[in-house]
């Protein structure tokens, strides 16, 4: 009995021991447990240049290794880690910056993280702060945020809180919307970072090719991996740009890991479907397209590319593709695809389990909808060496295969980390530059169709694309 006492009372004083050895305080764990003690621990915005991690801690002991670990908030994935730089000894400080730049580098301001960091000295000692939440803001401004269950505006300056409201209020239509058609229920937080003006949102978007940004804006553009959507708030069209753009997270939840195989035509024809705002500037391009036989098979449309007009035609092509899939079939269908998709990873097979045709049938069913005939199938254009027919009014001019785009924006990368392979972002929703508007597509329209005096002065208004 006297040893179950004196045991019971060894174990009592340890846990009162170690517990007296780990003091939280702020956020930092504050530890003498091998003469570590972290007393500061913090993350500040650097816009644009990422995330300036700092901490200072002490020893008895030389401190030796400093690291920062995070990973992004409401996102499955393994965590990264950067090394902190700093002179060793008994007392040190040091910084870390996890930049923000270009390709998989970009991150964009609204991205939410969580981070701690691990610090060891010679002696082995090994302290680990708590984890702590940080957002990357824009700090040229003060922001402040309007929330609505899951969704949270950003926004900044004085009056401008009705224009929160509105842009919060369209991604809730849209969230409304999509729902039964993708199968899902977010229970993750989304944010929306909604600038005043296109100069301001210009400075946090990541590098565009030169060939789109010389002629086209962009409105918006969603960031599926952080889940985080930039928007210019006061253009004309921000509830079509905003539900379109929101359309993007949302695929990018349903799709999960099978993100990748989403093909263009799908994503931006379901991001139109959820268009709250939508103009008939697609309808116009699509019949701009039929006209001159630039209508390209759906299965060389896993990624969009060519020229502005051939891009604003693919979005028409897509969004009446996934129109004609969801009125036909219904939106169960459609919610039952994604699940397929994540266990097949193959776009082809998916469709032909939920559908009973791949792309290549529902290609041709939807051409014939149009009054158009089916294309050779993929083995016979492969056969006569990718060649437009010429038995058909409604193929492109060309049928070559564009490239796959390069790595999308990832967030943040470390010299831990290891980049996941189901990274999505939207090219964005552009319009034409006052200055630089490609005038092919509307020249051709008043020169082809008889539709064209009534298509252009919208398209010049307007050409939202994702």
């Amino acid at each position: 009995m006297r040893t179950f006492v004196f045991l019971t009372g060894l174990i009592l004083f340890s846990s009162l021991a170690f517990s007296a050895s780990l003091v939280i305080r702020d956020g930092v764990a504050h530890a003498d447990e091998g003469n570590i003690q972290v007393v500061e621990a913090k993350a500040e915005s650097q816009f644009p240049d990422g995330i300036m991690f700092s901490v200072a801690a002490n020893s008895v002991d030389e401190i030796d290794d400093i690291r920062v670990f995070f990973s992004k908030v409401d996102q499955q994935g393994r965590s990264a880690y950067r090394s902190v730089d700093f002179e060793p000894g008994s007392s040190v400080s040091g910084e870390s910056l996890l930049p923000s730049g270009s390709g998989s580098d970009y991150f964009p301001p609204g991205t939410k993280i969580e981070y701690s960091f691990e610090v060891r000295d010679k002696a082995g000692g090994v302290v680990r702060t708590d984890s702590q939440e940080f957002v990357y803001q824009d700090n040229r401004f003060d922001w402040r945020t309007v929330t609505e269950g899951l969704i949270t505006v950003y926004y900044y300056g004085e009056y401008v809180q009705d224009r929160a409201e509105t842009v919060l209020g369209a991604a809730k239509e849209n969230l409304e919307k999509m729902l039964p058609v993708l199968g899902i229920a977010p229970t993750e937080p989304l944010r929306i970072v909604s600038y005043n003006n296109y100069r301001h949102m210009a400075s946090a978007l990541p590098f565009r090719s030169q060939a789109v940004s010389e002629g086209l804006q962009t409105q918006g553009m969603a960031f599926s991996d952080e889940r985080v959507l930039l928007v210019h708030g006061f253009d004309p069209t921000v509830t079509g740009t905003v539900s379109h753009e929101f359309t993007h997270l949302l695929v990018a939840e349903a799709a999960g890991t099978a993100i990748s195989q989403v093909p263009s035509w799908l994503n931006e024809g379901l991001a139109e479907y959820g268009n709250i705002d939508p103009t008939d500037d697609y309808d116009a391009a699509l019949r701009y397209g039929i006209f001159t036989r630039r209508i390209r098979p759906l299965w060389y449309q896993g990624s969009f590319g060519g020229t502005p007009e051939d891009i604003i035609i693919a979005y028409g092509q897509g969004r009446s593709v996934v129109n004609y899939m969801i009125t036909t079939y219904g939106q169960e269908r459609m919610a039952a695809l994604f699940p397929v998709l994540q266990r097949t990873l193959d776009i082809d097979l998916a469709l032909l389990e939920v559908y009973g045709m791949d792309q290549y049938g529902l290609d041709s069913a939807w051409r014939q909808t149009l009054g158009l005939e089916p294309l050779p199938s993929p083995q016979e254009l492969a056969a006569q060496g990718q060649k437009q027919p010429d038995n058909t009014e409604a193929e492109a001019a060309s049928v070559e295969p564009t490239a796959e785009p390069d790595s999308q924006p990832a967030g943040a990368t470390g010299d831990g980390e290891e980049k996941p392979d189901d990274v999505s972002t939207s090219p964005g929703c552009s319009a034409p530059t006052s200055s630089g508007s490609p005038a092919g597509l509307g020249i051709l329209l008043l020169l082809g169709a008889p539709f064209g005096l009534v298509a252009l002065p919208r398209l010049r208004r307007r050409w939202p694309f994702l």
